[in-house]
């Protein structure tokens, strides 16, 4: 039950999951925050895929999921070194 669960959970959420978090509304840090816990969570969803795959010859979880994954979280990445930046920028133009 669990198995499917987790598979049904990530392909619902799977379309949010290279998507930037953009909201008027959050700061900076806790645009950050979010941006890191996306990461542990796409690294944790990137170990049960590899050991589900591996494990369990009737597993829902197929190679182009797990390749997802892994571009999902390079691209996350992308988007968390955009948003630190402007954190440095933004601090060091105070420091003008």
């Amino acid at each position: 039950m669990e198995k499917t669960l987790d598979y049904n959970v990530y392909k619902e959420l799977e379309a949010d999951l290279i998507c930037p978090i953009e909201s008027p509304t959050l700061n900076k840090d806790i645009t950050v925050r979010l941006y890191e816990s996306k990461l542990i969570y796409l690294e944790n969803l990137r170990v049960k895929c590899f050991k589900d795959m591996n494990l369990n010859s009737s597993s829902k979880f197929t190679t182009e999921d797990y390749n997802f994954i892994l571009k999902a979280k390079q691209i996350t990445n992308a988007y968390l070194k955009e948003v630190i930046l402007d954190i440095i920028k933004e601090n060091l133009k105070k420091f003008r």
